[in-house]
Formats: C-alpha cells, sequence, structure tokens
C-alpha cells in the first residue's frame, strides 16, 4: 500500500489543480458571474426600517443570501483546488441554507417560526450536558437550573414551537426529492461516512492499493452545475420578493447554464 500524491498545496498539487480549472474553465466562470450578480443585487439593497413583518422578512432574505455567498464562495475556492470531498460537504451545507430562503421569500410567517426554532434547539443543548458532571461542564449545568428549562419547555408548549427541520423546510417548497437524493448523498461526506472514503483510496481484488492525497475531479463539475442551478433560483426567488424580478432574465440565465452543460459534455 502507498500514498499517492503530495497534497492540495504542494505544487503538484497546485499543478494538478490548475489542469481540473481549465477542464471546467466554462463553468467556473458562469458561476463566478452568477455569484456576482447575486452579491450586486444583495449590495444594492437598502432596508432602512425593520418594523412591519415585510420588512422583517426582506432584511432576514438577504441575511441568509450573504450566508449562501459565503458557503458559495468558499466551495468555489474548493473546488478550484480539486477538494472533491469538501465540494459536497460544502454543497450540503449550501442545501441547508437554500431551503430556509426558499421558505423566507415564499411565506412571510416562515421568519418567525424559523428564530423562533432556536429555543428548542437550546434546551436540546441544555439537556444533552446534564449528563456530563465534570468540570467542562460544571459552568453550563450550574446556569442550566431546573427553572430554566421548565420555563423553556412551557415556551415552547404555549407557542408550539418546533425545532429546526431540514426536511420540514425542504418539504414546506416542494423539495422532498432534491432531500431524498442530493442533500442525503452529500451527507455521507459531512458527516465521513464509510461511502465518503472511497475517492482516497484505489482497491484491487478487495484490497486497497494505494490511498489518494492530491486533487480529484471525479464529483466537481457536477457541484459546479449544482451551485450554479441553485443559485439561480436564489436570485429568482430574491428579486420575487423585492418584486424586481424578471421572468426573461432568469430564464435566460438557465438557458446559458444547460448551453454551457451541453458544450461541455460534448468535449468529454
Amino acid at each position: 500500500m502507498k500514498i499517492t500524491g503530495n497534497g492540495f498545496l504542494s505544487d503538484d498539487g497546485i499543478k494538478s489543480s490548475s489542469e481540473i480549472v481549465r477542464n471546467n474553465s466554462d463553468k467556473f466562470e458562469f458561476l463566478e458571474y452568477l455569484i456576482t450578480e447575486l452579491r450586486k443585487f444583495v449590495l444594492s439593497q437598502e432596508i432602512d426600517f425593520q418594523e412591519t413583518e415585510e420588512q422583517k422578512q426582506k432584511l432576514i432574505s438577504i441575511v441568509v443570501a450573504v450566508r449562501l455567498l459565503e458557503i458559495t464562495e468558499a466551495a468555489f475556492l474548493i473546488m478550484k483546488h480539486g477538494m472533491n470531498n469538501e465540494a459536497n460537504s460544502l454543497f450540503r451545507i449550501f442545501l441547508d441554507a437554500y431551503f430556509i430562503i426558499a421558505n423566507i421569500c415564499s411565506e412571510r410567517s416562515f421568519v418567525s417560526n424559523y428564530f423562533n426554532s432556536d429555543t428548542a434547539a437550546r434546551l436540546k443543548l441544555l439537556n444533552s450536558v446534564e449528563k456530563h458532571d465534570t468540570e467542562l461542564f460544571k459552568e453550563i449545568n450550574e446556569y442550566a437550573s431546573k427553572a430554566l428549562k421548565d420555563d423553556l419547555k412551557d415556551k415552547i408548549s404555549k407557542e408550539n414551537i418546533q425545532a429546526f427541520s431540514s426536511y420540514a423546510y425542504a418539504s414546506n417548497v416542494g423539495c422532498e426529492g432534491i432531500y431524498d437524493s442530493m442533500y442525503r448523498i452529500t451527507s455521507s461526506s459531512l458527516h465521513s461516512t464509510p461511502r465518503s472514503l472511497e475517492n482516497y483510496v484505489e482497491e484491487e481484488d478487495d484490497v486497497i492499493t494505494s490511498i489518494n492525497y492530491h486533487p480529484i475531479e471525479i464529483d466537481i463539475p457536477q457541484r459546479i452545475y449544482d451551485f450554479s442551478y441553485f443559485l439561480i433560483k436564489v436570485i429568482s426567488g430574491l428579486k420575487g420578493l423585492f418584486r424586481k424580478l424578471s421572468e426573461e432574465e432568469i430564464e435566460n440565465l438557465f438557458i446559458r447554464l444547460e448551453y454551457i452543460e451541453k458544450s461541455h459534455n460534448k468535449r468529454l
């Protein structure tokens, strides 16, 4: 058994990742264009008041859009370095935020429900530390009194607060299929399941012959497409919420995406 490659930041790694960028240059360029378009829209918005439900809805949509931009820009850099599994992990993280912004843009009441879910998360965290009596948990256990937890339980019950649930959020906006496919598949990389290790090894007769420690292109072309596709959906949702939507603009973005994808596949 041997280790092939010398990492991602070595001269060999940078040379190898440069080839991945060349192979997917048109796709990277379009993804960067979409990032720029979303960034420009976000930066152009001025929400001076935060009093009405509509104002709050718009404000939080911009906050989540910035979150999505950060994830996508991180993925952009990671994919350019050929970090295949990390691209999958970041796409899974992206989908969590995508389900949230899709709900925000389509249902104003979701914003308060979303923030109220933190109460359930807080109670869950306080209950989880209760079984530990080491020095590490001493301060939090002193804070997490029975009275505090009872108050949280009462609030959750009275206000019918629902816990954070990516599946529920996906279902709300008709994305169950995305959850049960893309979301579940990319979860393996995020959680380092056995399946997520397969790209790191080469096998022969069920025996590992080498371990890969270098840039890998396998899933990256698909992930560039996926990030691009969902960024267009985000742009559409945001512009619809702010009443600045042009159906023709969104349609043209999807046409460009599919044209680039078909042109790319023809070269393979």
